[in-house]
């Protein structure tokens, strides 16, 4: 058995730069690793079969889940006649939100089964697996501060974002990742904005990365922006949506500013996670 980590992550900038003849959309984006996690359990069985349980009661537990097809593409690719697996996913990481919820399951998977199976996958070959299954799970293999270019599949590790506290709020409404981009398709053409924010991480400075930030998809979804306005007139340095939405990040230089701001939210029943990024 072993039992695993899988974080979450914020998108710090995203733009979309292109679309590709087969309807993938390229994008510049940098992510961030942060300590909001569900915890994957692994456990080889006699089953012969890939079982999937979860605590979270509105996550499919069968082939349509992302966890589930990592484990099938592993034994595939790896040649490995499949002895049986039980993968317990402990859900902490709210669905549709732009967090990468679904895709570290998966990358936790992956990563577990190699361990398990004694390393058949180098890391890269690992993420080139994972790719296969969706954009963001390279990159939850890898973790960290990763600029993520092409369709996600280009990733260069840079500097890490200051010491901070963050706080990530999501209200009620969700947002699936095909519908932003679809909406996204249907928007008025604009004018692409280059990425700033490696350069930005690189010097330090945690005001200035927070101004840089930026997110090509929060203007579809307007509901977000009651929940910036509350970190922001609570001591947020700065807030962005994250991903397709529709969880919003804001990042504080001052823990007491944010209890202060997590408190506002919890009084609109919005759920909160704090984490600490020092």
């Amino acid at each position: 058995m072993i039992r695993l980590e899988a974080k979450a992550k914020i998108n710090l900038f995203l733009e979309i730069t292109g679309r590709l003849d087969n309807g993938y959309h390229t994008i510049s984006t940098v992510m961030q690793e942060i300590e909001l996690c569900d915890y994957v359990t692994l456990t080889e069985t006699d089953s012969r079969d890939i079982i999937l349980t979860s605590d979270c009661d509105t996550m499919p537990l069968d082939e349509r889940n992302i966890a589930y097809k990592c484990a099938a593409l592993f034994f595939e690719k790896a040649d490995i006649e499949n002895k049986g697996i039980n993968i317990h996913i402990e859900k902490n990481i709210p669905m549709e939100a732009g967090l990468a919820g679904g895709s570290t399951d998966g990358a936790a998977v992956l990563k577990g089964l190699n361990e398990m199976y004694d390393k058949p996958f180098s890391v890269e070959e690992l993420c080139a697996v994972g790719a296969k299954v969706g954009a963001d799970i390279p990159f939850c293999i890898l973790g960290g501060t990763v600029l993520c270019e092409g369709i996600g599949d280009i990733m260069t590790p840079i500097s890490p974002l200051p010491p901070c506290y963050i706080l990530i709020a999501k209200g009620k409404d969700g947002v699936s990742t095909k519908w932003a981009y679809e909406q996204f398709d249907l928007m008025e053409k604009r004018e692409i904005r280059g990425n700033p924010m490696p350069e930005l991480l690189k010097n330090g400075d945690i005001l200035a990365v927070c101004k840089g930030m930026y997110n090509c998809f929060e203007l579809l979804v307007p509901s977000v922006g009651e929940i910036k306005d509350i970190m922001n007139k609570n001591g947020s340095i700065g807030s962005m949506m994250s991903g397709s939405g529709t969880a919003v990040f804001g990042i504080f230089d001052d823990e007491d500013k944010l209890k202060a701001a997590a408190g506002k939210l919890q009084e609109k029943n919005i759920s909160i996670f704090c984490c600490d990024n020092r």
